[in-house]
């Protein structure tokens, strides 16, 4: 969608420019048609979205989303109307899929579009969860409340993105240069250290041999081994696609040591925290079932969970319904009958959110310690394979020569 430049005139004769984002010229006469100031001119920008950042970023970030809901929650705390509170920040906003989205946004709700509708692009990191905040928020008239919660479970999710990211940039260094100093020398070193040794009819030892055939098959199998995982990985997403019911490479995931447990815990931390969010809101728990249930990214997992909204509407209590399903803890289980007794649902699945939240912490943070050390260890142990291949042959040769 294109970029309009208008330019507005007040009472006093005060001139001012301004850029919205909308389908046409009709659309921009109709949502500005309501404010004191008469538009003037309309004028479009036609090479204002032509930008490599624009081609290739789709998606917006954790960080830069989390800004706008700080923003949008100080300008709504401060009593200034929606409607105003996104042209404030639009002005502020660079060029980008989010000053996109909010000036649509801002033109629909102008137009008479919930805000919740207005926010519904799948651009928006966890576009469902938020267009259900939003509606919470406007059912229950404290909107920027809402909004806090959700930036309270965005900053988390980032944080813990972040610190994954540092925490394996170090790790991931050392493991890509192990791999490059090796294909470095299967090469460029041994296929002259295998003709130097050819040339003197020597005796290479077991070890140097079993190297250089190793290094050699490497070498030139090594595009058919690529290709074959290709074709095996095309092939698993070919056969999932065309029968949903078989689900192989996201069974596969949740069966790795130690990742597999932190999937699972953050799926369940996700869960939660969702499901917390939109009953704080008034959201009815079989809406809000609905909605957290797609946060399950997971297939296997989703396919255990998507009757959940169902079943709740059929009379059965949460606690019930996730008794029956094997990948739900039974301590969420049973805190979620103790907050349905109570009454006080929502503090306990944000209790339950922090426990398993709390819980992938340590497990990351146990995981990277763990890394850090086998990949210097296994670093260490490819070198020294390497060299005493190497130099063997040379020690022996000296020897001989003696």
């Amino acid at each position: 969608m294109p970029y309009f430049k208008c330019t507005l005139v007040n009472e006093k004769g005060r001139y001012r420019s301004s850029e919205y984002y909308a389908e046409n010229k009709k659309e921009i006469e109709a949502s500005l048609g309501n404010l004191e100031e008469k538009l003037m001119r309309v004028q479009r920008l036609w090479f204002r979205n032509l930008s490599l950042k624009k081609i290739f970023k789709r998606k917006i970030g954790y960080t830069e989303f989390l800004l706008f809901n700080q923003e949008m929650i100080a300008l709504l705390k401060a009593g200034i109307p929606v409607i105003r509170a996104l042209e404030i920040i639009t002005q502020n906003t660079r060029s980008g899929i989010l000053r996109e989205i909010i000036a649509k946004a801002a033109g629909n709700i102008r137009n008479g579009m919930q805000i919740s509708e207005a926010f519904s692009s799948a651009q928006i990191p966890f576009h469902k969860i938020y267009k259900a905040s939003l509606l919470a928020g406007e059912k229950s008239g404290h909107l920027e409340q809402i909004l806090e919660k959700f930036n309270i479970y965005l900053g988390k999710i980032s944080n813990l993105r972040r610190k994954m990211v540092s925490s394996l940039t170090y790790p991931i260094i050392l493991l890509l240069f192990m791999i490059s100093m090796v294909l470095v020398i299967a090469i460029f070193v041994i296929p002259k250290f295998s003709a130097f040794f050819d040339n003197m009819d020597a005796q290479l030892p077991a070890m140097t041999l079993f190297f250089i055939a190793t290094t050699q098959y490497l070498k030139e199998n090594i595009v058919l081994f690529l290709a074959a995982a290709v074709l095996t990985y095309g092939a698993v997403r070919a056969i999932e696609h065309f029968n949903p019911r078989v689900i192989i490479i996201d069974q596969t995931k949740i069966k790795i040591p130690f990742l597999g447990r932190i999937i699972h815990e953050n799926a369940i931390a996700v869960f939660a925290r969702t499901l917390a969010i939109l009953i704080s809101g008034g959201i009815p728990v079989p809406e809000s079932a609905e909605i957290a249930v797609e946060t399950f990214a997971n297939k296997f997992y989703y396919s255990q969970v998507r009757d959940i909204p169902e079943k709740i509407r059929q009379g059965n209590l949460l606690s019930e319904v996730l008794e029956e399903i094997a990948i739900i803890p039974r301590i969420l289980v049973e805190m979620i009958r103790v907050g349905e007794t109570s009454g006080n649902l929502t503090a306990v699945l944000d209790e339950s959110a922090e426990y398993y939240e709390r819980s992938i912490d340590s497990k990351i943070n146990a995981l990277i310690s763990l890394i850090e050390p086998v990949i210097i260890i296994l670093l260490g142990m490819v070198i020294a394979v390497m060299l005493i291949s190497v130099y063997l042959p040379i020690f022996t040769s000296i020897r001989v020569v003696q």
